[in-house]
């Protein structure tokens, strides 16, 4: 019993730091952007494949709020969890994996956005630099 209490806590902590790193990667990059236009890109007017670097914006605001309504999914899966603790072991589990599927479709479509962000957004700084 003591085993499956560190386990969760395990998993629990794991998680959190998997949003905090993908909210601190998103917000950073958006950062990292606004800093390059400024300190790079001296007539912005100018710039090349303008386009791709709103895409990219878009693509870490769109993270940024996909990581917020996982959070918001967890938050309630665990209200679930301690309200229907006392359900029976199987149902529960059944359960359980219903709200686990949306955070993780979530959770790997934040990885995938994050990832197509970045890439446009090095493209962009490769055309600008």
């Amino acid at each position: 019993m003591e085993n499956d209490n560190f386990n969760d806590h395990i998993a629990k902590y794991s998680n959190e730091q998997f949003d905090k790193n993908v909210l601190f990667i998103a917000s950073g990059s958006l950062g990292i952007s606004f800093a390059f236009i400024k300190d790079v890109v001296n007539d912005f007017e100018n710039a090349v494949s303008k386009n791709a670097l709103i895409t990219s914006w878009a693509i870490f605001a769109s993270v940024i709020f996909i990581s917020l309504i996982s959070q918001f999914i967890v938050a309630r899966a665990c209200d679930w969890s301690y309200k229907n603790q006392n359900l029976d072991t199987n149902i529960y589990n059944c359960k359980v994996l219903l709200w686990n599927i949306p955070i993780r479709i979530l959770n790997f479509t934040s990885i995938l956005a994050l990832f197509v962000g970045v890439l446009i957004l090095i493209y962009f700084i490769k055309q600008n630099i």
